[in-house]
């Protein structure tokens, strides 16, 4: 019995084994398995993805900032990938794909997911907005699964790549610990002015900012608890790179 017993542990591992490896090498971003929650699936609404830059002028540069000397300013670019609802066209089908860099930056991957790049956006609105954050490293495609998610079920969502803090641009984590709350308070005002009526965005008329959820995943979380008025320690003064007058 015990070789038996052995011989089914050793199947059934084999099994799981495939399994898991099909799923990674298939590196889709919708599968929602079967002991996920009730919510998890996703909603009824088609899905679409655009990428867009916005630029915060004169930010305090901490990087380039010297100990007893003036402070360094920059345009600090960000650049974001947002989902939304769409309509698509007569025989469009839902799916699209994204390349995203890997913690190796020498290593780009492709992402299947089902949003497609550039579709018409859906005339529903105004919507709830939500901002994603990434981890450090990380970048805006590291929660995309999320980001589609949310879409589907009628949300505004716009994943942000935070300069210095990317896989393939990481610098000092000092710079990280300044700009997340300020990237973070920065896209949602952004956000804000192009869904006004008369901006020229895609999403002019499509936001309603009063209703905002920003979403962080590990220093993205942390930023989310300095964005909602949460102090730094006195240690953090001390990073190297760190400015306590900017």
């Amino acid at each position: 019995m015990d070789w038996m017993r052995r011989r089914v542990v050793a199947c059934v591992f084999a099994v799981l084994t495939v399994g898991a490896n099909a799923f990674a090498q298939s590196n889709r971003i919708d599968i929602v398995t079967p002991s996920a929650p009730e919510l998890a699936g996703y909603g009824t609404l088609a899905i679409g993805v655009r990428t867009l830059q916005v630029t915060d002028k004169n930010r305090p540069d901490i990087l380039n900032t010297k100990e007893g000397g003036p402070i360094a300013r920059y345009d600090r670019t960000l650049t974001l990938e947002v989902w939304y609802p769409a309509t698509l066209a007569a025989g469009q089908k839902p799916g699209g794909d994204y390349r995203a860099i890997t913690r190796d930056p020498a290593i780009t991957v492709t992402l299947h997911g089902q949003a497609v790049r550039d579709a018409a956006p859906a005339t529903t609105g105004p919507l709830p907005l939500v901002i994603i954050s990434h981890g450090y490293p990380g970048n805006r495609y590291l929660m995309s699964h999320l980001g589609e998610n949310l879409a589907s079920k009628g949300f505004i969502v716009a994943s942000i790549d935070h300069k210095d803090s990317t896989y393939d641009d990481q610098k000092a984590f000092a710079s990280t610990l300044y700009n997340r709350p300020f990237d973070q308070l920065f896209v949602l005002n952004e956000i804000e002015r192009m869904g006004k009526a008369g901006s020229g965005s895609f999403l002019s008329g499509r936001i309603d900012a009063s209703r905002t959820g920003v979403v962080g995943y590990s220093m993205g979380g942390y930023g989310v608890v300095n964005l909602v008025g949460g102090g730094y320690s006195k240690t953090s003064e001390t990073l190297t790179g760190a400015s306590t007058r900017a």
